[in-house]
């Protein structure tokens, strides 16, 4: 990833320039003229826990769902299990060579799943078109004015009571600075953006995972423990990270 690009985009404030910026940061041109061999890993134990938490929290879908930034696509994969059709979007070729790939093990599911390499500020959608939405460190890479565009496109394309699940690091997380983290959130921060969006209803797991309870306990708790220098409780107690699922 361009260090420099990375700045660029941190400081633009057009929106067409920074368009053209997380092309050049996240989808670059091959320097070689020969393709590297695609390799798909397993998702590790971690990895797995956090999948069996998203098809817990989306359940039976009898509709279309979106995967934003599905990079890989172990999650889209999983998803595609108990929905109708799963739409995965990401802007890197490089990544959707990896999910298509993947998804290639599991010929059950070639008839659910699609994949298209689209940037997340402006999706090519229309309106209401999906029962349920998802992002995973996805957010937390757009500029911070791009954040309420997107959940606005997100508000757009859900159907009426459509959700839409969102993870992201949580900025008192004791998270170390990372140049491509240009928005990071916590969970009172990325509620007030899903409100301004239009979203409503939201909950969060209790703790890292199953029950989903109302979001204000996160709120709080992550309020309690920001002056508490004990960072391994930040992950004990699943606030480490953000976790929201909004209804439209």
């Amino acid at each position: 990833m361009n260090r420099e690009v990375i700045a660029e985009l941190e400081k633009a404030d057009d929106p067409l320039k920074r368009k053209s910026l997380y092309e050049l940061a996240y989808n670059p041109v091959p320097t070689t003229p020969a393709a590297e061999p695609v390799t798909v890993h397993s998702p590790t134990k971690r990895r797995q826990r956090r999948l069996r938490l998203y098809t817990q929290i989306m359940g039976d879908v009898d509709g279309d769902v979106l995967e934003i930034g599905c990079g890989t696509g172990d999650c889209a994969c999983v998803l595609a299990r108990q929905a109708s059709r799963v739409v995965a979007i990401d802007i890197s070729t490089g990544m959707l060579k990896q999910a298509q790939l993947r998804a290639r093990r599991y010929p059950e599911l070639a008839s659910k799943l699609e994949f298209r390499r689209m940037n997340a500020v402006e999706m090519e959608f229309a309106d209401e078109s999906f029962e349920f939405a998802l992002s995973t460190s996805l957010i937390e890479h757009l500029h911070p004015e791009d954040v309420d565009i997107h959940l606005r496109e997100a508000w757009r394309v859900l159907k009426p009571g459509g959700r839409y699940a969102v993870w992201c690091p949580n900025r008192l997380g004791h998270h170390g600075d990372r140049a491509f983290h240009l928005c990071m959130m916590s969970h009172h921060d990325l509620r007030g953006r899903m409100i301004k969006a239009g979203f409503r209803s939201f909950h969060s797991p209790m703790f890292r995972g199953w029950p989903m309870i109302a979001t204000t306990f996160k709120i709080g708790l992550e309020n309690a423990m920001a002056g508490m220098r004990v960072p391994i409780l930040w992950s004990h107690l699943g606030v480490r990270n953000v976790m929201i699922v909004a209804c439209k």
